[in-house]
């Protein structure tokens, strides 16, 4: 087999910007078994590199290595798929380049099932002495190697010398970068953490080590691909949480992998978009085009799905990509581009509003870390995940068309008006005393249960409300009362999650009070199907107000997440009401419709994404998009700014009317059935 020659690249720009301007972008997975005959043997270059073009495509990972550690080009250091005859990589990067496609190449990193059977040294090992496998011995899994081992990251660098000098690829996408929980009990890490004197039975210290071991070895790898090609994109899949913020060094932008339909589900994406454009890198969100998950061969989105998380993606402020598997003989299936390219269509039109634009937000969820540990382990003093809490508070927030970013308590955080504590997590001398500045200068903050409780004392003086001590009750209730509770009906509702028992402070406000069950459900004391009924009512309130400083009791972003019971969604709207009385976004819309606002500076523009979200689950383990209703005279209010010259609709820039309102422009929106972009236009 011969090596394909190609011509080089002409992308010249920076890695950031390469990504943040390709907004339609495949990953095409080619995980294919030693077991399959005929690999490449339909491949025709030009059909290949059409069927992308014709589906608006200006990007494509392409494969060198996949899961099963079979290579599709003559790699010297690897091994070729045994049924592959020609280089598959080098005529697909010639055809895509002809397209002006770019191609940067994927390897797989921990699972690597050739190199298992070549190699079960190379294997993780579990704490119970097993090979780290996907599944039991019987069951169709992949391995996991260990990547304390230097022979097994040279032969990664050599791979990735080979396809960056032979094909001069745009950049090396590597996957399957995550850490064992809670890590590789191989003999190679025993001696190795035995060396660092660590604990070989401490779980604190296997993660620790993991963690040390997996920024060596993407270190290394990074130094080798910049030392070949210097504005190379380099991603680590597997990497994308939080605490990613410590790694920046080995990344040329973030990826979010979220297929709804296999696994992640819809609310996963517009929640970990909101961090991660905080960081100050090019953001890529990768959906599929599997009606399930990875290699769901046959399974298909259909229109209205690809149209709706095209719209969620870019409301997000980041660029589109869709994962794909390339059938083995080298064929791109024709309905999945006829779908994608209704979607790349429609965020080809978009581009002109999306293009170096930049998300606002005015409300920030704090990622406060769970103990004083965990907020020394990273630069900006936060969590290495996002917690129920967090998340919850971030369903919230899209469901009241608020702007928000989810945050580490060591950023900046002047810019926003409302800082949200969510239920839990501990907050340091150092943050109590920024926090105590922000609130001097007009800045609210809203904190909930044991936010920032240590000791019994909560650690933001501010807070207008003493810890008592825990409920006992648990399910608990709440009695809401006249205001708390406008609109609703007159009940005791249940609350399903922990509560504090407060008393407040001199001056603030009580709303609503907690009640009591007759005895929490035992086994030995129990009454009818679920909680024990309500009993009475306590003094201590729900929620405590006072200036711009609020609390509530209840833990009810996580209860939120978990129960989605909407009265915990109430409890915080009142409170942002008495907080925020004037947001960014005013609107009549249904709570599943995300409106996002986005700005660019020239011309001056505010751009208000409106993406309609209207789910079918007719099966236990599918949330699906099958067809989407328009959703008609939507009456949206937008804080712009300035007077705008005109009001449009994008992308057909079709005028409508509208009028201010104060600081707000009123404009109704005729009809949204997927994503429609609201432009206000100096």
């Amino acid at each position: 087999m011969k090596i394909h020659k190609v011509q080089k690249s002409p992308i010249k720009s920076s890695a950031a910007d390469l990504v943040a301007d390709r907004f339609r972008q495949i990953h095409l997975d080619f995980h294919t078994s030693e077991h399959i005959p005929d690999v490449g043997s339909e491949f025709d270059a030009e059909v290949f590199a059409s069927r992308l073009a014709d589906a608006k495509v200006n990007w494509v990972t392409l494969f060198a290595k996949c899961h099963h550690g079979l290579s599709y080009y003559p790699t010297k250091v690897g091994t070729v798929h045994p049924s592959l005859k020609f280089d598959l990589l080098g005529e697909q990067i010639e055809a895509c380049r002809r397209k002006g496609i770019v191609t940067p190449a994927y390897i797989s990193v921990r699972v690597d099932e050739n190199n298992a059977k070549v190699h079960p040294e190379w294997i993780g090992r579990m704490k119970d002495n097993k090979f780290w496998k996907w599944g039991d011995a019987l069951t169709a899994g992949w391995f996991n190697h260990c990547m304390n081992n230097t022979e097994y990251v040279d032969q990664l660098i050599a791979q990735a010398e080979e396809v960056i000098k032979w094909y001069d690829v745009e950049g090396i996408f590597y996957d399957m970068c995550y850490n064992p929980d809670p890590g590789c009990y191989c003999p190679r890490c025993y001696d190795s953490m035995t060396k660092l004197g660590l604990d070989f039975t401490s779980d604190a210290d296997h993660k620790k080590f993991e963690y040390t071991m997996t920024r060596d070895y993407t270190r290394k790898i990074t130094k080798a691909v910049r030392g070949i090609k210097k504005n190379a994109t380099i991603f680590f899949n597997g990497r994308m949480r939080p605490g990613i913020c410590d790694e920046l060094d080995v990344f040329s932008h973030l990826e979010i992998e979220a297929l709804p339909t296999g696994g992640w589900g819809y609310a996963f994406f517009p929640i970990h978009a909101r961090y991660a454009r905080t960081i100050g890198m090019p953001v890529q969100g990768m959906t599929g085009r599997f009606h399930k998950s990875w290699a769901d061969f046959g399974g298909l989105k259909t229109e209205d799905q690809f149209l709706y998380e095209t719209g969620s993606i870019l409301a997000a402020n980041c660029v589109m990509n869709v994962g794909d598997q390339c059938h083995p003989r080298g064929i791109l299936d024709k309905g999945a581009y006829q779908m994608i390219g209704k979607a790349f269509s429609h965020v080809e039109k978009c581009e002109p509003w999306c293009a170096k634009a930049e998300h606002v937000a005015e409300v920030a969820v704090v990622m406060l870390p769970a103990t004083a540990e965990e907020s020394k382990s990273s630069a900006l003093g936060g969590p290495k995940a996002i917690s129920q809490s967090q998340d919850g508070a971030g369903r919230m927030l899209l469901e009241l068309k608020q702007q928000f970013d989810l945050v580490y308590p060591a950023q900046d955080l002047s810019k926003y008006k409302v800082l949200v504590l969510p239920d839990n997590g501990y907050v340091s001398p150092e943050f109590a005393k920024r926090l105590s500045a922000y609130i001097k200068k007009g800045v609210a903050v809203i904190a909930s249960h044991k936010a920032g409780l240590e000791d019994g004392k909560f650690a933001v003086s501010e807070l207008p409300a003493k810890f008592a001590k825990d409920n006992e009750y648990k399910p608990s209730y709440l009695k809401l009362g006249a205001k708390l509770g406008k609109g609703l009906p007159e009940s005791e509702f249940v609350f399903y999650e922990d509560s504090a028992l407060v008393d407040p402070v001199k001056g603030a406000e009580s709303f609503g009070n907690l009640c009591t069950s007759y005895f929490n459900r035992k086994f030995d004391r129990f009454c009818s199907h679920n909680q024990t009924p309500f009993d009475k009512v306590l003094k201590n309130p729900v929620v405590v107000v006072k200036g711009n400083v609020a609390y509530a009791a209840p833990a009810i972003f996580m209860a939120y997440r978990e129960h989605a019971f909407p009265v915990y969604k109430t409890i915080f709207k009142f409170i942002l009401e008495k907080l925020l009385a004037e947001p960014l976004v005013k609107a009549v819309a249904p709570s599943a419709m995300e409106i996002s606002l986005n700005k660019q500076n020239n011309p001056k523009r505010v751009i208000a994404h409106l993406v309609n979200f209207q789910p079918q689950r007719r099966h236990t383990n599918v949330e699906w998009i099958e067809e989407l209703y328009p959703v008609s005279n939507i009456a949206l209010d937008v804080k712009t700014g300035f007077v705008p010259g005109a009001v449009y609709l994008a992308p057909d820039r079709k005028e409508i009317p509208f009028e201010m309102s104060g600081d707000y422009c009123r404009v109704t929106v005729p009809e949204v059935k997927a994503h429609q972009m609201v432009v206000f236009e100096k």
